[in-house]
């Protein structure tokens, strides 16, 4: 039974170090580093969970040090990781400091866990478990809420099938560790354990060893504007091009509250797929929030920069452009602008009273 176990946890190591590569490929630095680190996170865990049962003998101190130790510290990461990598991956986020704190901080918890007597360490770990159980469903709901305004169709593909499958997993596998840390594991657990991550490894090489830019975004800089991904449109589409546009800029639909691809498509009268095509494809926005609050922003930009309307609130500029609520216009702003909209207005304002050299 060792041996069927160590020949798992061997493949999952592999097709987790091989999923690594290939996202390392991908072409957003924030994709890049979060799926990297994610699956050299997922062959740690292998590599640790391996070695149990089968040496009861003290290790050396070197060895302590040179493997388990590093081992434990990527292992116990791991949620954080997936958790970070679900939102550059599906959300297109750039990574911020507070992501790197809360990965840290349940990095700790789980050093702190292994390195503990056993009366604290398995309180210690129901604590871990906890909270990867709440970045875990946080990362399914982030799978999960994306998918109508997700205008990647590779990325929409594979939300359902394959990443809720892992994230529901992953929830299994924190309970089935929570019982096992007060009752003891059962025999059937690590085999189980060893034999369900090989085969999403395994799921995962036919994904991420091609790292299709449509699936993990285009290269170039972080927060940079969307650029045309496909050159010289025809007629047809080119035609279309022009009536959503004229929609936009002219009719400003985008000023609805809770617009949707659906209730655009109507508008314009053509098929929501072929809407999200020619978004995606021509306008090279991956989301269909993204492209909506494009316009909203620059809006916000001209309103904010406007002199004339200095006194009025930023929550009454954010309600009339379309926000619901003051927290995602921030949001949005500082994900276009990567300032705050009232350090954007401080700038504007300051710069236009300045007076204009020759």
């Amino acid at each position: 039974m060792d041996m069927v176990k160590l020949l798992l946890l061997g493949t999952a190591m592999g097709a987790s170090l091989a999923n690594a590569f290939g996202v390392w490929r991908a072409p957003k630095m924030s994709v890049r580093w979060s799926g990297a680190v994610f699956f050299v996170c997922v062959a740690a865990y292998a590599a640790k969970i391996s070695t149990l049962g089968l040496d009861p003998r003290p290790r050396p101190e070197g060895l302590v040090l040179l493997v388990d130790i590093p081992l434990t510290a990527f292992s116990v990461a791991t949620v954080g990781w997936f958790w970070l990598f679900m939102q550059t991956l599906f959300e297109d986020r750039r990574v911020q400091p507070w992501h790197t704190a809360v990965i840290v901080a349940l990095a700790l918890i789980g050093a702190a866990a292994v390195y503990t007597p056993a009366d604290i360490s398995r309180w210690i770990w129901l604590v871990s478990n906890v909270l990867q159980a709440g970045l875990l469903l946080h990362a399914l709901m982030i799978v999960l809420r994306g998918w109508k305004t997700d205008l990647v169709e590779t990325r929409r593909r594979l939300r359902g099938p394959f990443l809720a499958v892992v994230t529901v997993y992953t929830l299994v596998m924190r309970g089935l560790e929570t019982w096992s840390t007060f009752n003891g594991d059962p025999e059937w657990f690590l085999v189980f354990n060893a034999t369900t991550l090989a085969l999403m490894c395994l799921a995962g090489t036919m994904i991420f060893l091609d790292p299709r830019a449509g699936l993990f975004g285009e290269a170039g800089r972080e927060g940079e504007k969307p650029r045309t991904v496909v050159a010289g449109p025809d007629r047809a589409t080119q035609a279309d091009l022009d009536r959503l546009d004229r929609l936009m800029k002219t009719d400003q639909v985008w000023r609805e509250e809770g617009l949707t691809i659906a209730s655009l498509a109507v508008k314009l009268n053509m098929p929501e797929a072929h809407l999200r095509r020619l978004i995606n494809d021509q306008l090279g926005y991956r989301n269909f929030p993204s492209f909506v609050n494009s316009h909203r922003i620059n809006e916000a930009k001209s309103r904010l920069a406007d002199p004339g309307q200095a006194r009025t609130p930023v929550s009454s500029i954010a309600y009339d452009i379309g926000f619901a609520s003051l927290g995602p216009f921030n949001r949005a702003f500082r994900e276009e602008t990567g300032k705050s909209p009232s350090e954007w207005r401080r700038e504007a304002l300051g710069q236009s009273a300045q007076p204009v050299s020759a």
